[in-house]
């Protein structure tokens, strides 16, 4: 079991409400905070992990290794945070973001995730929504999550204790919910991304895909199954990849932005031109 959280301050409601849930349990229950963890910056959008997962960053800092040997391995992850501008703490974004070293693959399969929360989450039903997409998605199973809300505290820590107990009856009969539209359309969006435009930049997902029978719709567009296969043969020779990669795969993803932007310059200098006519 491992507890993720963002606590700067142990006497708030946060922190009471993770001691409580660690009180659940005879063994010590591994708690990180992420702010004590060593992470230099946030993803940088080079999608240099979509050939093989390997981040851009390396080992300059913690962040992979420790998703790796800690939350990878995990069996039961609680996210424990304080709801901020409408969703969680900046720490806990970075912690999101960075986890797109993984790409399009669920790297969560099989587990039990639950969220104790510090904040108005009923007010907010857009951040449910992603904290369950997110898990489903991620093939892992949402158990429940727990907020402060009640204002009776017998109720918060009833619901903690429950929250303790399900967790490791669902890990030991290794249960997970049925999908919903959250999984199985985000699913369908990232299969024919993988399949088609998005299959050369994003390789690793591609054999994924395939290995898991994931391609489970047929597809005729063979001009972009000849593009994507010539163009993953040329990554096959090391130093085509490292062109590839660091360096020219941005500017190819902002080629089409590019356009826009131009057209859109053309469109609105017309406006002001037309304005300043009608002015004089």
């Amino acid at each position: 079991m491992l507890v993720l959280s963002d606590l700067k301050d142990p006497h708030t409601n946060l922190g009471k409400m993770i001691e409580r849930f660690k009180t659940s349990f005879v063994e010590e229950v591994n708690v990180t905070n992420l702010h004590q963890l060593d992470i230099k910056g946030g993803c940088l959008g080079c999608l240099q992990c979509g050939y093989d997962y390997q981040c851009s960053y390396g080992n300059q800092d913690e962040y992979v290794q420790f998703y790796k040997d800690q939350v990878k391995n995990a069996d039961i992850l609680i996210f424990a945070g304080t709801i901020q501008d409408r969703y969680l703490s900046s720490r806990w974004k970075l912690f999101f973001d960075r986890s797109f070293f993984n790409t399009h693959t669920p790297s969560l399969t099989g587990k039990q995730v639950g969220f104790v929360l510090s904040g108005p989450l009923r007010q907010i039903p857009n951040l449910r929504q992603i904290l369950e997409a997110y898990t489903e998605w991620q093939q892992a199973n949402l158990v429940d999550m727990v907020t402060d809300e009640e204002e009776d505290s017998g109720v918060v820590d009833a619901q903690i204790q429950h929250l303790a107990e399900r967790v490791i009856r669902f890990a030991e009969r290794n249960y997970i919910k049925p999908k919903t539209f959250l999984s199985v359309g985000a699913m369908k969006i990232f299969r024919d991304d993988i399949w088609g435009k998005l299959r050369f930049p994003f390789q690793a997902d591609h054999r994924f895909y395939k290995k898991h029978h994931l391609y489970d719709f047929p597809h005729r567009k063979y001009k972009v199954r000849m593009i994507n296969a010539l163009l993953i043969l040329l990554t096959k020779i090391p130093s085509m990849r490292k062109e590839i990669y660091p360096k020219r795969i941005k500017e190819e993803m902002l080629k089409p932005f590019q356009k826009v932007l131009k057209r859109w310059n053309k469109n609105t200098e017309k406006i002001v031109t037309d304005h300043v006519i009608l002015y004089e």
